[in-house]
């Protein structure tokens, strides 16, 4: 019996001193379950410690494809995080390729639900067409260490017409003339335009255009213009009284800007042709048609130069026309070249006048004998003819001393 009890006792003491000791060995570990020691208590933490983790989705994609840009100019763009997760996701910026840079990354933690931009700026350059760059944004969620943030398009003509350009050929310019045609974007965003202009504004209120709202298309829609995001149709007129001539210039498209200060870009549609009026120079082979001047030929200053041709005019009431001189131009052609105009013949359907060129004797040397039209003088005769009130020509003379 005292064996038994001394068996007894031995146990008590060997487990109150392994007890003690790992008492002491484990006190500064905290429990697993925490500092509860009510089981029902640590399995309720456990059971909430289970909640979703924090998880980033990114609104829209983690790419975006911005068309096309011309080369050397910049955009920006901003991807959308969200915390659709239960716990906090801190946020960091791990760094971009050479050619994008994270302009703005407002929160640097998410709480649940919360949202922020991200937003990439890059500018187009480089020798290829096709352009790719990234960003990589680094995360604190649970299986999402990084995000990596791609933008692509193309680097090129950012817009294209259809058709590239309008040649009226020879035109009556008592006669009105349309043409129908689209403007192509391949840009982000949609294609806005603002306003459209003849580009010689001595003649905006004979060529006019008008344009309809973008339409938007998806990519591959047009397989003639198979990157087009966006286009605008539009129609040009050419109105009653273009003055006779050739036509050369373009109607300039202005394109809206997304910001307030910035400068409109322009998108030019060329437009060639001649307009023939219902006058007709006799000169031979003083007269080129074709180029519309007239050549005076070359002079000593002591002689002077002098010459004629004639201008006939086919019209229903031909007996009631009028012609005059209305500008001759630069100035320095003006204090030398004087130009008379006659009345010669009328008959029922047309009428004839002379116009006599005349370079004084004494002029000082001057020369407008080069190979193109700001090179020559230029007269413009004025008739009260509807279809034609102007007739304008290039004179070309050289006066040495």
């Amino acid at each position: 019996m005292r064996t038994l009890i001394l068996i007894v006792a031995c146990i008590g003491i060997g487990y109150g001193i392994a007890n003690s000791q790992f008492q002491s060995r484990t006190a500064d570990i905290e429990n697993i379950f925490g500092p509860e020691l009510d089981m029902a208590a640590a399995i309720e933490k456990a059971r909430a410690s289970t909640s979703k983790p924090g998880k980033i989705e990114v609104i829209g994609g983690t790419e975006f494809d911005f068309g096309t840009m011309s080369r050397g100019t910049k955009r920006k763009y901003s991807f959308v995080f969200k915390n659709i997760g239960e716990t906090p996701v801190e946020l960091v910026n791990k760094g971009s390729t050479c050619k994008c840079t994270v302009g703005t990354l407002n929160a640097k933690k998410l709480e649940p639900g919360e949202e922020t931009p991200v937003e990439l700026e890059w500018l187009a350059e480089g020798l290829m067409a096709d352009f790719g760059q990234t960003a990589t944004i680094g995360t604190s969620a649970f299986d999402q260490e990084e995000i990596k943030l791609t933008i692509k398009g193309k680097i090129g003509q950012a817009f294209a017409f259809d058709p590239p350009s309008a040649d009226f050929r020879d035109f009556l310019s008592g006669d009105e003339n349309e043409l129908k045609g689209r403007l192509y974007s391949f840009d982000e965003p949609t294609l806005e335009i603002s306003s459209v202009a003849w580009s010689d504004a001595s003649l905006t209120s004979k060529i006019t255009g008008e344009f309809e709202e973008a339409k938007r298309i998806e990519k591959g829609e047009i397989p003639q213009f198979s990157d087009a995001r966006s286009y605008v149709d539009f129609k040009i007129y050419l109105k009653k009284g273009i003055p006779a001539g050739i036509l050369s210039g373009n109607m300039v498209f202005n394109k809206k800007s997304d910001k307030e200060d910035a400068k409109e870009e322009t998108m030019n549609f060329p437009i060639n042709g001649r307009s023939v009026a219902p006058i007709r120079v006799i000169a031979g082979p003083d007269y080129s048609e074709e180029r519309n001047i007239f050549d005076l030929r070359t002079a000593k200053s002591v002689d002077g130069l002098k010459k004629s041709f004639v201008i006939a005019i086919k019209n229903e009431e031909a007996a009631n026309i009028e012609i005059k001189l209305g500008k001759i131009s630069p100035p320095t052609a003006e204090g030398a070249l004087k130009v008379t105009i006659t009345e010669l013949k009328v008959s029922p359907k047309q009428k004839m006048f002379s116009v006599m060129l005349e370079i004084p004797a004494g002029t000082p040397p001057v020369e407008f004998a080069g190979a193109y039209g700001k090179d020559f003088a230029k007269i413009v005769l004025e008739t009260n003819m509807e279809s034609a009130p102007q007739f304008p020509m290039f004179i070309k003379f050289r006066i040495s001393e």
